[in-house]
């Protein structure tokens, strides 16, 4: 499950102070075991048991924005976007009350921005994915997430721009190769964004220098959608290019 290190930094908190679970400063009397218990079906994948013991929880503090978070997270396993989106939301609106916590704020609001753009709400997207970057800028998922938004929204330079940078921050160098902490699959899926964005610009040697990166370097290989359109699109301008020196 994504993201479990939020939760087990508050699981610990939890063990240490009995029944009270912190959120920033403050403090919520939650069952230390139902908690657990929550934490521990979700990371078994038991996902409609864990939904309910984290509703258990819920019941006893709604602002508890960790518990709508880790319930968000599970709608989302499970592709149901809308409840993902209502838990997300909740998770933003309670973090929003601590000041103390901008990397969850963060977090959060990656998440939802991410969701909003499965379930085509680009605008709403844009918005928190923008509140996440205010405080983490230097986080690739955020300009992954904003480079597929700008591109629903036709603004392909935007998409490019933040494309461009998820690869930057992602690649990180070692001598001529990448860093052994590199998650090369994920650097792949950023590249292939990349790949996405010249391919609308028409920038057909960008496009194959990108798809050939993420094959050798990541090795993550593009659809076969990808490589038609930039076939055609070579092709198409080496006949235009014939035209025009015929002309």
């Amino acid at each position: 499950m994504v993201l479990g290190g939020v939760a087990l930094s508050c699981m610990l908190a939890a063990c240490g102070s009995s029944k009270n679970i912190k959120q920033g400063s403050e403090e919520f009397s939650i069952s230390e075991g139902d908690y657990i218990e929550a934490l521990s079906l979700q990371d078994d994948a038991m996902y409609f048991e864990a939904i309910k013991k984290w509703e258990e929880v819920l019941d006893d503090e709604p602002r508890f924005a960790q518990g709508h978070f880790n319930v968000a997270l599970i709608y989302d396993q499970l592709n149901l976007v809308p409840e993902a989106i209502e838990h997300y939301e909740m998770a933003v609106r309670w973090s929003e009350e601590h000041k103390d916590l901008p990397e969850a704020r963060a977090l959060y609001n990656l998440h939802l921005g991410a969701a909003y753009i499965r379930g085509g709400l680009v605008d709403e997207a844009l918005k928190a994915l923008k509140d996440s970057l205010a405080i983490d800028q230097f986080n690739p998922y955020v300009h992954f997430n904003l480079s597929s938004a700008y591109l629903a929204r036709k603004n392909y330079d935007k998409g490019l721009l933040h494309a461009d940078t998820a690869v930057d921050l992602a690649a990180i160098p070692a001598g001529n190769d990448l860093d052994e902490s590199v998650d090369r699959v994920q650097l792949g899926r950023f590249i292939l964004r990349q790949a996405e964005c010249h391919l609308v610009r028409q920038e057909w040697a960008k496009a194959r220098t990108a798809l050939e990166r993420a094959k050798m370097q990541c090795k993550v290989q593009a659809s076969s959608a990808m490589w038609d359109t930039l076939n055609k699109g070579e092709e198409a301008a080496k006949k235009n290019e014939g035209e025009s020196d015929k002309g």
